[in-house]
């Protein structure tokens, strides 16, 4: 479990504050968050995103697993070091979308947490 707390995502207002969110309910959500923020989107943080966006168009095969795999491993590296990946990437597309699946543990005070994240993107044409 983690100790991290923060505003959630997407933001929204419940009861008339800021929903909040904490512990793997938030890395998941910062997980997401920064894998589908294109890289140099964001002014001040240029380097944050996880670069999947420029291989929408990439043919579903094991040198694109590899270049994803090592893409959002630097994005955790850099941005989101509590998460780390524990096993492969499993990719799967048709014509409209890209989905992109994997299992990551969680460093926290008391030890660490397996979860699952799927995201999928839409294929520009």
């Amino acid at each position: 479990m983690s100790d991290r707390r923060g505003m959630s995502m997407p933001f929204r207002v419940t009861g008339g504050r800021i929903a909040q969110t904490s512990g793997t309910a938030k890395i998941t959500e910062d997980l997401r968050h920064l894998l589908s923020t294109r890289l140099g989107e964001r002014v001040l943080r240029r380097r944050y995103g996880g670069g999947v966006h420029a291989r929408l168009q990439d043919p579903n095969d094991h040198t694109l697993r590899s270049l994803i795999r090592r893409e959002i491993e630097g994005a955790l590296r850099d941005n989101l070091p509590e998460a780390r990946l524990t096993g492969p990437l499993r990719l799967t597309h048709d014509e409209s979308t890209l989905t992109i699946a994997f299992d990551y543990t969680t460093t926290g005070p008391t030890g660490n947490a397996a979860e699952s994240v799927a995201l999928t993107l839409p294929r520009t044409s």
